[in-house]
């Protein structure tokens, strides 16, 4: 599962393996989905960019890369410079 603490809150979000986000705050727990909407539980609001970083879509590593950082020659654009 992937994990992490909100570095403002201090809350704990943590990806399920139904996909959701629980949130851990205080004692309370919140579910909610990737974009961060509320689903249940007693924690209502939760930071949509860290549930989604969490539980988002993975982009594979090939596509991941940008094409700035490759050299001129390998450019995806084909233009030389």
């Amino acid at each position: 599962m992937h994990r992490r603490k909100h570095p403002m809150s201090g809350a704990i979000y943590e990806v399920r393996d139904d996909g959701k986000v629980e949130v851990r705050l205080h004692g309370k727990v919140g579910i909610f989905t990737p974009d961060g909407d509320y689903v249940s539980g007693e924690v209502h609001h939760a930071d949509p960019h860290l549930c989604g970083w969490l539980a988002g879509p993975c982009v594979p590593a090939e596509m991941a890369k940008n094409p700035k950082d490759l050299h001129p020659s390998r450019s995806t654009t084909g233009a030389s410079r």
